[in-house]
């Protein structure tokens, strides 16, 4: 907490923000020290005086270091004295070396003060004031002139920092400047009888004190780490807080007295309420039916209204998403399969949604299958060993209640992970639409789990529980906003159900019917029938017709907030209501206002502007004080659209108090604040649901959409990502900010599946044909990233220009001699890296990342040598990016490039990432061809200073000029040819080491002694032997594949299957199944080293065939040899020595970083150990020929 520490000096008072830790104390301090200031101040002009009037005194200093009673002596020595040239302590500068006799002249004072007092003793009066004549023994306390006395040199030091620390700008301490324990000097040195020691011992304690929580706002244990089935517990002190089966809170006191009786319900929606007077009025700023449909989850998860006791809500007053989950234990077993923590597929627990237009019922749906989806990767990745299945072993009783536990606890931590989604769609999505910063590129937003310490008020805590309050319950009926669609399916549900027209139906007949109807809704939900539809043999709804549903009303406008314009079917419900808020008694319109700061409505013209509606009001009410809260809520003007501030265009009562209500119930939740962190999401759960401000300026909810359905919504596509508003008006807003071009404006219909082509033959037979399968995904991902450029790289497409393009950049890459360059360059860098990253955990055992720190480093360092990336080095001290950063870089360019949407989910955003660190990138780059391209004239000279000392000084710079001399231009060249080729090699040659090694590290471990003993032997057999390991290795644990897009119809023979296509289909060819083909690799799960080479397709095959495919296998047999001859090669102890990877469909991984918190296509960490040194053969060192090798 932050306390304001005020200081006062010379009449003036400044207030100083504090901070936490140290913060009173230190301005209690600084106080003292200002006070202790103006006195020595004081005491200085008094004794100039003096020392005029008397020049021959002389100071003493005390034993303790306190002076003498000598004025003069405390004003100079403050307790430390002087000290001549021979050392001695002198007052006088100008006193003549003569013995110091301040000792025992201290010694006779000490005497006769101790003298005086038994003198003063002796002389008291009986005392007759107490029962045994006892004297009051209590010391009187001492101000700051006593202070002084005790005052060293470093108590003012202290006090200096003290100072410094108060008036600084961090409000952390550094506790190595020791400032706690001087201060705790300073206090101890101070008299016992001191006034100021006193007080700052109290304002130490204090702050000690305040340090910790009392009581504490989290705890351990299952009981408090998971949301509770009713929302008891939020607030751990009161544990009935806002939990169902509660009383509603009152938040405005009706003071007023109202009339009775009141005005007839129907009397008053009649008049204006209706739709019927005016017809429908369309939202202003065209927001879509969707934002309503959220609006109905929010106001069922918070309320629901017991039939017996209309006080009671039955359901928590948090946002815990209670509609899907359950209010109660009984519903939420209902919702459980009690297994592996998954929800019953495609439903959803609150059966009066059932009610509404299916569009509510949908968004619980994909809520539904992203918690589902959630908890299948949280047992995938188990975190730490969290999620571990328990073992069959177990005795019968404890297997149960331990597999029980493993439900539950996947099922708790999935139900937290899918709120912190629901929240932050809440937040980000729906509260941005409310006050309109949807339609402006700002990224502000009003989140209230904002940490406050600076420049709060006092009680705007957090996690301490909510209790919702009746009146919100009238807040959030928004039904002037229903849409004409929903208008209608609202009148064939009453047809439905009564078999007659709603305005035939009677109240009576309404509440019975209603009844019954909830009474035949099974308990199950998984037997309720949704909207019609048809389930499948595993319990899912049909997609299609989910996503046919949330299109529509994706498009469907919503009606204007305001007077006159709540659908006349609805005429019994809000009769209900208004009857519902008398039995709550609740305040007038005018006392709510007043209570959320607004000034009251003084005519009825205020309320609403238009006569028709206000002259009624006038007659229903006679007064504007007397205005009921409900009535007047939904017939108040509605605010006029602002960009931002003004959204959805709400009443204006209501678009204040909405804002307050979200406020409270979000800051208010434990799970959405104090205990919202990684440690209970886990780092992969809190990373999933959390938000981006650089995409879509932090809304999220296309998560949801395209995590519940990869196969319909494009990663891209604007009805995923702004659903709240149509889309007709979300090309308008896109188009005035500048951002229509990143997103997809078509329909979503289901994106065919793609086809799998796996067999040796199969993949041939795609790969090698450019003209019906074409890389049409490469080129899309080289245009978006580099530009128009970009679609000319060799990559991009297939024919003759791709590939003249292709022989340009082959030519610049084997230049004479390539072999022995690229060989000898890897043999330097790696043991340069494993010298520089390694380091020794004890004895002769050393440790090093091999993934983060020498694979992914050493082919980032070769790019940038042949390509003149501005990559900061030894030898390039003034490059930009260090190795890992310029990694990152060029695996984005590889990932958007050639994995296109794999992961829909994560595709906008990787690309969101990607497009400016490219640009930045290629800038860099290109001002260093420039300068290049420039200097042709003087090249001997320039490129002498430009190139590098190792083992690719004929590259480099000399590669740049060969690519310029192809009469590209500077442009073209950097954008076509360069970037594109760093990055689809840095990467992607990371990975097929980094899989070599692990294999060999794992299940090919048997073979780590042969591959030590011929990485040692360093001659031209051994390395050919070596580099039948390497591509071993690769087929044994390699995982490759491509795409192509098909361009006509055509059935592949893929073993014994027949593989369909058509024009747009996408074609994946999968390398690892063929990989262990016995037909093309006798005994494929041995490692044998005579398989001829050409028969490895891991570089692929046909016209886009990894055109640096030779480079790679000579530089990956160089870093396999560095890398085998480390004795007792090994992983390091621990998942630290693991490559933790998450398998797909076909045989494929995905990666985990090293936070355990996100998936990434690439290995990104993995630790060795090995014994010794590096067993560098000699030969190595003298390649060099004495020059430095740079890193």
């Amino acid at each position: 907490m932050y306390y304001p520490a005020s200081i006062v000096a010379h009449g003036r008072s400044y207030q100083i923000e504090g901070r936490a830790s140290l913060v009173p104390f230190l301005g209690g301090l600084l106080e003292y020290f200002i006070e202790l200031t103006a006195m020595m101040r004081r005491l200085s002009t008094v004794f100039k005086t003096k020392d005029k009037e008397n020049t021959k005194s002389s100071p003493t200093t005390a034993e303790n270091g306190a002076t003498s009673s000598s004025p003069t002596g405390r004003r100079l020595t403050m307790g430390v004295s002087k000290k001549s040239n021979s050392g001695a302590a002198s007052s006088n500068p100008q006193a003549f070396d003569g013995p110091d006799h301040s000792v025992k002249r201290a010694g006779i004072v000490g005497t006769l003060e101790s003298l005086g007092k038994v003198i003063s003793t002796a002389n008291r009066p009986l005392n007759t004031e107490t029962g045994d004549g006892s004297y009051d023994t209590k010391q009187e306390q001492t101000g700051l002139l006593d202070d002084l006395k005790s005052l060293r040199i470093k108590d003012l030091e202290t006090l200096q920092l003290t100072m410094k620390q108060e008036l600084g700008t961090s409000k952390l301490t550094d506790d190595k400047s020791m400032l706690m324990e001087r201060l705790i000097q300073l206090v101890a040195n101070l008299p016992g009888t001191s006034k100021t020691r006193v007080k700052l011992t109290e304002v130490l304690v204090d702050e000690l004190w305040g340090s910790l929580e009392h009581p504490p706002a989290s705890m351990l244990g299952d009981k408090y780490n998971y949301r509770q089935a009713d929302g008891s517990y939020n607030n751990i002190r009161f544990p009935d807080i806002g939990k169902a089966g509660t009383a509603y809170a009152r938040s405005v006191t009706p003071k007023i007295v109202q009339p009775n009786p009141k005005p007839d319900p129907g009397l008053i929606f009649d008049t204006i309420m209706s739709r019927e007077n005016g017809g429908f009025k369309p939202h202003p700023n065209n927001v879509s039916s969707m934002l309503y449909y959220i609006a109905s989850i929010i106001i069922h998860d918070c309320f629901r209204t017991s039939h017996e006791d209309f006080n009671v809500s039955m359901t928590s007053s948090y946002l815990d998403l209670s509609p899907l989950y359950g209010s109660n234990q009984d519903e939420q077993n209902n919702m459980r399969t009690l297994k592996d923590g998954e929800l019953k597929p495609d439903c959803f627990s609150e059966k009066r949604l059932l009610g509404f237009p299916p569009g509510v019922g949908c968004i619980l749906i994909m809520f539904n299958r992203f918690h589902n989806y959630v908890v299948k990767q949280l047992a995938t990745i188990n975190e730490n060993g969290r999620f571990t299945p328990p073992k069959d072993n177990l005795p019968e009783d404890k297997k149960q209640a331990a597999w029980k536990k493993y439900d539950n606890d996947l099922f708790q931590t999935g139900r937290l992970i899918t709120c912190g989604l629901y929240i932050n769609i809440i937040l980000l999505d729906y509260l941005r639409t409310i006050v309109g910063l949807n339609r402006v590129n700002s990224t502000w937003t009003l989140d209230p789990r904002i940490e406050m310490e600076r420049n709060s008020k006092p009680g705007t805590v957090a996690g301490v529980g909510n209790q919702c309050a009746a009146e919100f319950n009238l807040v959030y009926r928004w039904h002037s906003c229903i849409s004409q669609r929903d208008e209608k399916w609202s009148e064939d549900l009453y047809m439905k159900i009564f078999g007659k027209s709603h305005k035939e139906v009677s109240m009576q007949e309404l509440l019975i019917g209603l009844g019954k109807l909830e009474a035949m809704t099974p308990d199950d939900p998984l037997q309720r029938d949704f909207a019609g539809m048809k389930r499948g043999s595993d319990g899912k709804l049909s997609d299609d017709d989910l996503v046919k549903e949330l299109t529509a009303s994706i498009e469907d406008l919503a009606g204007s907030s305001g007077a006159n314009n709540v659908p006349a079917v609805l005429r019994a419900v809000e009769i209900l209501g208004m009857e519902q808020a008398r039995a709550w008694k609740c305040a007038t319109l005018n006392e709510f206002r007043k209570h959320f700061g607004l000034i009251p409505h003084e005519k009825f013209s205020d309320i609403n502007s238009d006569p028709a509606v206000y002259e009624k009001l006038k007659v229903i009410y006679d007064d504007p004080d007397l205005v009921e809260l409900y009535a007047g809520l939904v017939c108040e003007d509605a605010k006029k659209p602002m960009d931002p501030g003004v959204g959805i265009g709400p009443t204006y009562t209501i678009s204040r108090s909405i804002l307050s209500d979200a406020v409270t119930l979000v800051r208010g939740d434990r799970f959405y604040t104090t205990d919202y962190h990684a440690a209970n999401l886990t780092n992969w759960g809190i990373t999933e649901v959390d938000y981006d401000l650089n995409v879509n300026q932090g809304c999220v909810f296309y998560k949801l959409f395209i995590r519940a359905f990869p196969n319909h919504f494009s990663f891209n596509s604007i009805y995923a990502h702004y659903p709240l508003t149509i889309p007709t008006e979300n090309k308008k807003i896109m188009e005035k900010l500048g951002r229509v071009d990143d997103y997809s404006w078509e329909k979503p219909t289901r994106i065919p599946e793609r086809k799998n082509v796996v067999t040796y033959d199969g993949v041939k037979s795609v790969l090698t044909n450019g003209e019906v399968f074409g890389v049409d995904n490469w080129r899309r991902g080289l245009a978006f990233l580099m530009g128009k450029p970009g679609a000319n790289f060799m990559l991009a497409g297939d024919g003759e220009f791709f590939a003249e393009r292709r022989n340009q950049m082959k030519e610049c890459l084997y230049q004479d001699k390539w072999q022995e360059s690229v060989k000898n360059y890897y043999e330097s860098i790696v043991p340069k890296l494993l010298k520089r990253w390694s380091y020794n955990i004890g004895g002769t055992t050393n440790q090093v990342d091999v993934i983060r720190d020498i694979d992914n480093s050493a082919h980032v360092y070769f790019a940038s040598n042949i390509f003149h990336l501005p990559l900061k080095s030894e030898e390039n001290p003034k490059g930009v990016y260090t190795e890992h950063e310029l990694y990152m870089v060029l695996a984005v360019i590889f990932i958007v490039i050639f994995f296109g949407d794999v992961d829909p989910a994560k595709t906008f955003s990787l690309r969101a990432a990607g497009l400016p660190v490219t640009q930045d990138l290629g800038q860099l780059v290109e001002q260093n061809v420039n300068f290049i391209s420039k200097t042709s004239l003087v090249s001997g000279i320039v490129d002498n200073f430009m190139q590098e000392n190792n083992a690719l000084k004929d590259y480099g710079v000399h590669m740049v000029r060969h690519l310029l001399k192809a009469g590209l231009g500077v442009h073209e060249t950097v954008w076509s040819q360069i970037l594109p080729t760093a990055g689809a090699m840095v990467a992607n040659q990371a990975q097929v080491f980094g899989q070599v090694l692990d294999y060999y590290l794992g299940d090919g471990k048997e073979h780590l002694p042969e591959i030590n003993r011929l990485a040692k032997l360093n001659t031209p057999e051994a390395d050919d032997i070596l580099l039948h390991y390497l591509l071993e290795g690769i087929r044994m644990n390699g995982t490759f594949g491509a795409y192509r897009t098909c361009h006509q119809n055509i059935t592949i023979n893929d073993g014994s299957r027949k593989v369909e296509c058509k024009p747009g289909d996408s074609v994946f060819t999968s390398f690892v199944s063929l990989a262990q083909d016995p037909k093309i690799y006798p005994e494929p799960k041995k490692v044998r080293l005579d398989r001829p080479i050409d028969s490895y397709l891991v570089y692929g095959v046909g016209p886009h065939a990894c055109l640096g495919g030779d480079a790679s296998r000579v530089a990956l047999t160089a870093m396999l040899k560095c890398i085998g001859r480390l004795d007792n090669l090994r992983r390091a102890p621990g998942p630290q020595g693991e490559m933790k990877k998450i398998p797909r469909e076909g045989g494929f991984y995905v990666y985990m970083d090293k936070m355990m918190g996100s998936e990434f296509p690439f290995p990104t960490t993995m630790k060795i150990c090995w014994d010794g040194g590096l067993n560098e053969p000699e030969a190595v060192g003298d390649k060099g020929k004495g020059k430095k090798m740079g890193l």
